[in-house]
């Protein structure tokens, strides 16, 4: 996250805005900001640390207007004596990271490096030339797994569907059909937030472990021969 510590634009005035300062404004003017009047004394100090802010901009811009309708039309436009000004921009404070999220992302990192490292080196390693997770018996058992959870997660949101639109009718006698039908929504709302829960969790459970970064070996080499 990026913060600024002076959200305001400053200026160095040009030669034509300083000799324009020097000569019009008045130090004694109890009127002048306090910008510009540290701007002054810096330039009597020869000190070149002080820059105008925007509101500073305008008020001399002001004071060219009130001497230009006085008729001191010696002087350029306002804008003329802007050029040649150097405009300071905001710098950023960039905020350091949270440790915990670093650490986070240097920990995916070496996973990530891990895994591409394998699948790079993995014709050249007999232990890890057929891993369980390549095989095509592995990968149908996975899908079974996962057809046979959604087939179940269907047919129980049909079941509690069913107990409310028919069951509570046997249960209780003759119902209107609008009333059945909202229970059998309602439990079958309810049946399908539990097993959506169950299902996301068996899921997640059947993902294949991350492996750790891999360790040379006594040989210094990565790999087996």
């Amino acid at each position: 996250m990026v913060s600024y510590s002076d959200a305001l634009l400053q200026f160095k005035p040009s030669d034509k805005l300083r000799q324009f300062l020097i000569d019009s404004v008045a130090t004694g003017d109890s009127n002048i900001p306090e910008g510009i009047r540290k701007y002054k004394q810096s330039v009597k100090d020869n000190s070149e640390d002080v820059y105008l802010c925007i509101a500073d901009i305008k008020w001399l811009q002001e004071q060219f207007s009130m001497n230009k309708n006085k008729g001191d039309d010696g002087k350029n436009c306002f804008h003329d004596l802007m050029l040649g000004c150097d405009i300071k921009l905001p710098e950023p404070v960039i905020e350091p990271r949270n440790q915990q999220l670093e650490a986070r992302i240097q920990r995916l990192k070496a996973e990530q490096a891990d895994r591409e490292y394998k699948a790079m080196t993995k014709n050249v390693d007999s232990v890890r030339t057929h891993e369980p997770e390549e095989t095509i018996s592995y990968q149908l058992k996975m899908i079974n797994r996962q057809l046979i959870a959604v087939a179940q997660f269907i047919f129980s949101v049909l079941a509690g569907f069913a107990f409310g639109f028919i069951g509570i009718e046997l249960i209780v006698g003759n119902l209107d059909f609008g009333f059945r039908l909202l229970l059998g929504v309602i439990f079958a709302l309810i049946i399908a937030l539990a097993e959506i829960y169950f299902l996301a969790k068996k899921l997640n459970e059947d993902l294949p472990p991350s492996h750790g970064t891999s360790q040379p070996t006594p040989a210094g080499k990565p790999h087996q021969e």
